[in-house]
């Protein structure tokens, strides 16, 4: 650039005035058409930024789909290895894994790793399908993590003995439970796991089994400290050698039979209480007889706890994000 400068001052010099006139001009014609040229490359430039920007956009959305589905496809595979679905029965777990990943709060991978802790504990694809919805519900009405609720609530049906069709009934406790009380579900998952069969053998149901494991929560005992107490404690009221048993003159296989051993151990001064269980149990026992209206009230409560995880499920989405 510097050389060609110098030449046309030279040609300025040389050939005059009225050539210089015509040298501004072509220079005028020549700046406007490379001004031109100028914003046309600007313009250029942009869409080409933008084509890039929403190429990048688009590549992050294929990307995100990709990755999506492969999460999917991976968690259902692990669904068919575990339970063992047959080829019909896999396409109604996956199936329905698409639509309430669609339908609910959570995604269809969300919904295929309950499928796979269901089929963990033995569930079939039938009881997969009748129990997952009632879990979804329990999950959004507590704030749960879906996975976790799916083992909380299966261990608890197998627990209890109940049929899959009943997981409604238990999610619904859970539900009210965590609602009356001091219970979320990491407690209600360590002390169920200790106490739930020895209720079962004993004919002592889910909702009773809860009210007293809500209020020992609400006294501030430690859930594994509740559960095992919990548990000792029934093992002695089905022992007919043990000392409870002896001073209740019956042993407790029944609601109605522990309804009548905490009537007769209102009677027991402190004394006679705290020697009749371990030391280890003496505060848990303490909490059971002294909260036995409490306990006898939230019972009540949670036998008529039907469709409670549905009404809080419904109210927690009844908003914007909910929608």
């Amino acid at each position: 650039m510097a050389t060609n400068t110098e030449k046309i001052v030279v040609q300025v010099v040389v050939k005059g005035g009225k050539q210089l006139d015509n040298l501004d001009k072509k220079t005028g014609k020549a700046t406007k058409s490379v001004g031109g040229l100028t914003k046309g490359m600007a313009k250029m430039a942009g869409g080409v930024a933008l084509a890039a920007a929403a190429f990048r956009g688009i590549s992050k959305v294929v990307s995100s789909a990709i990755s999506t589905f492969k999460d999917f496809e991976f968690q259902m595979a692990k669904v068919k290895a575990v339970s063992g679905a047959s080829s019909l029965d896999f396409q109604k777990l996956s199936q329905s894994a698409e639509e309430l990943g669609r339908s609910t709060f959570f995604t269809a991978t969300q919904v295929a790793e309950l499928q796979t802790n269901y089929a963990k504990l033995g569930f079939t694809t039938k009881e997969i399908l009748q129990a997952q919805e009632a879990t979804l519900l329990l999950a959004t009405a507590t704030g749960s993590d879906l996975a976790r609720a799916a083992i909380v609530a299966g261990a608890a049906v197998r627990g209890f003995g109940l049929d899959a069709s009943e997981t409604g009934r238990v999610t619904d406790v859970m539900t009210l439970a965590f609602a009356s009380s001091a219970l979320d579900i990491e407690k209600w998952q360590t002390s169920m796991t200790k106490v739930a069969p020895i209720a079962e053998s004993m004919n002592i149901p889910l909702e009773n089994t809860a009210a007293i494991m809500g209020a020992l929560t609400d006294a501030g005992i430690e859930a594994s400290i509740a559960g095992t107490s919990m548990r000792n404690i029934f093992l002695k009221m089905k022992d007919p050698t043990s000392k409870l048993s002896k001073f209740l003159g019956f042993t407790v296989n029944s609601a109605d039979d522990l309804t009548k051993a905490m009537d007769k151990l209102q009677t027991a001064g402190d004394k006679t209480l705290d020697s009749l269980v371990n030391i280890r149990q003496v505060a848990a026992f303490n909490v059971m007889v002294k909260g036995s209206e409490r306990i006898q009230q939230l019972t009540e409560r949670l036998i008529d706890a039907e469709g409670a995880a549905k009404r809080m499920s419904d109210i927690i989405g009844d908003n914007l994000e909910g929608a």
